[in-house]
């Protein structure tokens, strides 16, 4: 079992200290007492330090072990897209002859992402140098969730897709220091597409009523088992490890050398040798369940399916994570959380909505929606509430809406499809002015940054 505390950081004081317990990771605030200044203040002890003890899991390529493999933990940079992530192990762990691994202790930080790799190692064909395989652990305070961890090419497929944006090889996946939320997002993605504690296709964060790709991620895991269960190769050589790098070379970019920085590849370019990289998989592959003749594309998208959607169109994501989604077939609105499931009150009904086309997001988080079906524009506010005066009729020069976006000033343009028109209104929804000049049935509408 894995056991996990916290510990203070920052300066220490002679005043007393205060517990608080949060799931078995202590926080404490220490009271700091300023010369020169009235009263107490708070110090701020800087982030907080967690101790991890007793992580095991296993390194398999297939149904094999992977002995001798060296095991990494990284914490994901946030220096800059595909940053270089921080080992935080100061000697990498060895897997036995079974492929377990046991790392005894290490401290990471609260809020960084942890992963972790399998590099080189015996799956039993011999000493393979690009055998590479990864899964994503997610926020430091949050290991203590997994008391064993399954490592191999399923977990690598759902992790290095989930984490493409973000990465170019296993020591380099990171973001930028403003988009740290994207980046757990990106983390949190992963369990829904595989199960990183049993190493299965079936995302144990999968929302009800969502399914993932699991034939095309157990496909792709086949074809990544090929090489890692081989004396590996490089590009060109006409080994199998050499022909999937190959094939996974983007234009004008470098051949990957492991199987990790292969499948983000892949994941970056899907549509790239899509039959030859399938056709690399074993005719007896490990994992059962895959495609039987070569998908479109490598893509591995997460289909969600709640209930209310009807004719869904132009989905668009607020600040918060929410996606809303206008419903032209029943009248509606969908707001999804970040999890893929309904928020409170979703579908969002009646406030004019007639045939919605079209959602732009304002500065606030207010959902403005055109109603294509009538002659107004609805809006609501962040948490589906109506916003004040909604629906809107732009003193009468509204005409089948079809698009609308938001300016840098906060005014609203709508293009009327049937008015040959472009509405302008207000950050209330009032009009302002209305431009017709060379207009003929507009279908959508984008604003210049400048």
């Amino acid at each position: 079992m894995m056991s996990i505390r916290g510990e203070e950081t920052g300066v220490k004081t002679l005043a007393s200290k205060s517990r608080k317990r949060y799931g078995g990771i202590v926080a404490m605030a220490v009271p700091l007492l300023l010369a020169g200044c009235a009263g107490n203040f708070n110090r701020d002890t800087g982030p907080e330090v967690v101790t991890v003890s007793n992580l095991a899991g296993s390194s398999f390529g297939g149904r094999q072990p992977i002995a001798g493999a060296s095991i990494y933990l990284y914490a994901a940079g946030v220096t800059g897209y595909a940053s270089s992530a921080t080992n935080v192990l100061t000697t990498p762990v060895t897997s036995t002859a079974a492929g377990t691994f046991y790392i005894a202790s290490f401290s990471c930080t609260a809020g960084q992402q942890m992963y972790i790799v399998s590099i080189g190692g015996n799956p039993g064909a011999g000493t393979n140098a690009n055998a590479g395989i990864m899964a994503a652990l997610g926020d430091c305070a949050n290991l203590g969730q997994y008391s064993f961890i399954n490592i191999n090419e399923m977990t690598t497929v759902g992790t290095a897709f989930a984490l493409s944006p973000f990465s170019s090889g296993y020591a380099t996946v990171g973001t930028s220091s403003t988009n740290t939320a994207g980046l757990a997002r990106a983390f949190a993605s992963v369990n829904k597409l595989v199960n990183v504690a049993s190493g299965q296709p079936y995302g144990s964060a999968l929302p009800a009523g969502a399914t993932e790709p699991t034939s095309e991620i157990i496909s792709l895991a086949n074809v990544l088992a090929a090489c890692v269960n081989s004396t590996g190769g490089a590009s060109g050589d006409g080994s199998i490890c050499g022909k999937l790098f190959g094939y996974a070379t983007p234009s004008g970019g470098s051949a990957p050398t492991d199987t990790i920085a292969a499948t983000m590849a892949i994941a970056q370019s899907p549509t790239l040798n899509v039959t030859s990289i399938f056709n690399l998989a074993a005719t007896i592959p490990p994992y059962a369940g895959g495609l039987t003749v070569a998908p479109n594309d490598w893509t591995m998208p997460i289909v969600y399916a709640p209930s209310g959607l009807s004719t869904p169109n132009a989905p668009v994501i607020d600040s918060s994570g929410k996606v809303w989604v206008a419903n032209a077939g029943n009248n509606t609105v969908t707001v999804l959380a970040q999890t893929g499931a309904p928020v409170s009150g979703s579908p969002f009904t009646g406030n004019g909505l007639n045939g919605p086309a079209a959602i732009a997001i304002d500065a606030s988080g207010n959902a403005w929606v055109a109603n294509k079906g009538g002659t107004t524009v609805s809006a609501f506010t962040s948490s589906g509430g109506v916003f004040s005066g909604s629906p809107f009729t732009g003193s009468g020069n509204l005409s089948a809406p079809a698009s609308l976006a938001f300016d840098a000033a906060g005014y609203l343009w709508v293009a009327n499809s049937t008015g040959n028109s472009v509405t302008e209104l207000n950050s209330a929804g009032s009009f302002v002015t209305q431009v017709t000049t060379g207009v003929t049935a507009p279908g959508a509408i984008v604003i210049d940054p400048k």
